[in-house]
């Protein structure tokens, strides 16, 4: 008895069939089993038997691909095969900044695939996730956090391509946060700062080519408006409005983009910040303004466009926030400032922590471009808890020899004790 024909899974074809046509060439054809499950002929020609099948199946790849099966994940695909088709997504994705997407695959090839590369999609149990999770822990919490999150979307990608039933990483431990919180510079801590990069390599036995002082700018820059590193790199002479001047008013300055450093393609301005609320603008104190308005003459006296940024290299290409910030570690190693940490960021939080001292958190998170919560977490230092005066004020009768103490009070026979 017949049992008919093997349905075909999704994405799939049967048997290639040729047949000569009255022009002479040869025509192959294929059952195909499209994405929405209706089975359709497809053909090709080609000169013999062996060009009409490879053209055939060369179409079949191709419609595939316009249809979103090229890759068919599966439980028995390894968690490799699942990075390669999730990155091949992100690639196309418009939504994303090259910046993001070029994050995502360092992450990915740093953090997962070193460790879970050959595990089977269907052997990732919450518990085995749960244990990787809690090994990159050990290395430390940005470790643990990172690979959760990158673990995540890429589970996510296999639950929409039916490769598994549910993401194991949404059941696996959580992480505890470090109970850090932000410390800002103290203005001594700042004027040593300043002092390491005025003076850095301009002694009289320094060799090679002297600093042009950028980097002692960039400093100011940060400090007068708590921008990203990357904020404060992507300015443009176009971003600075200085036309209040004479009316004595603050300049203006607006962060309406960052630079991103892209592996293969070096370092480029994106045209928007960090996120949606980063874009802003704001008044500078005169001390950054000073530092600008020297930055917007060298570019006058070179010529150069209204949209050239106002730091760049010799060859007036961006400056690298990575080199930014290997030099400012350099002049405070050489300065001896190895007692507290300087990082960019830590001009940031110094500047939103005296932003919301002086008025609210609130405030200080509109102009860093950070939500109230991320300021302050991240940022702002939390102010010292005022000493409570009540014990000195109202213990003093306890003194030895005082006057006065605590009356003493008894029960009397049948009150309530």
């Amino acid at each position: 008895m017949s049992t008919g024909r093997t349905r075909l899974e999704i994405g799939t074809y049967g048997d290639i069939s040729t047949t000569r046509t009255a022009a002479g060439t040869v025509r192959a054809e294929a059952r195909f089993r499209d994405w929405d499950g209706e089975v359709r002929k497809v053909t090709a020609t080609g000169s013999t038997v062996k060009t009409a099948k490879q053209a055939l199946r060369q179409k079949l790849v191709r419609r595939n691909t316009a249809t979103g099966l090229g890759t068919v994940l599966t439980p028995e695909s390894t968690v490799a095969q699942l990075a390669a088709a999730w990155l091949e997504d992100v690639e196309v994705r418009t939504d994303l900044a090259p910046g993001t997407k070029d994050l995502y695959a360092r992450e990915v090839r740093s953090l997962i695939l070193p460790h879970l590369k050959s595990l089977r999609l269907r052997e990732a149990t919450v518990g085995r996730v749960d244990q990787f999770i809690k090994r990159q822990a050990t290395v430390s919490y940005a470790h643990a956090k990172h690979s959760r999150r990158m673990l995540s979307m890429l589970f996510n990608f296999a639950l929409r391509h039916d490769a598994v039933h549910h993401n194991p990483v949404a059941g696996a431990s959580r992480l505890k946060s470090p109970n850090r919180k932000p410390q800002s510079l103290t203005y001594h801590q700042i004027e040593q700062v300043r002092r390491a990069a005025a003076t850095w390599r301009t002694g009289k036995s320094v060799s090679g080519p002297r600093p042009d002082g950028q980097v002692r700018d960039v400093i100011e820059v940060l400090l007068g408006t708590s921008d990203r590193i990357g904020e404060a790199l992507a300015l443009r002479k176009c971003d600075i409005d200085d036309s209040r001047l004479a009316e004595e008013l603050p300049m203006l300055v607006t962060v309406a983009g960052t630079l991103v450093v892209i592996k293969g393609k070096g370092v480029y301005r994106q045209d928007h910040p960090k996120t949606s609320n980063s874009r802003r603008t704001l008044e500078v104190p005169e001390f950054t303004a000073e530092v600008i308005r020297r930055r917007l003459q060298v570019i006058e006296d070179k010529g150069l466009p209204d949209d050239h940024l106002l730091f760049f290299t010799r060859n007036d290409t961006p400056l690298s926030p990575n080199n930014v910030r290997r030099t400012l570690r350099k002049m405070l190693k050489d300065a001896g400032l190895t007692d507290f940490k300087v990082t960019p960021h830590s001009f940031r939080r110094t500047s939103g922590t005296t932003i919301a001292r002086a008025t609210d958190a609130k405030t200080a998170a509109e102009v860093m471009g950070n939500t109230e919560e991320i300021a302050e977490r991240h940022y702002i230092e939390p102010e010292q808890p005022k000493p409570n005066p009540a014990p000195a004020i109202h213990l003093k009768s306890l003194a030895p020899g005082a006057s006065t103490g605590v009356e003493q009070t008894t029960c009397e026979e049948g009150d309530a004790a």
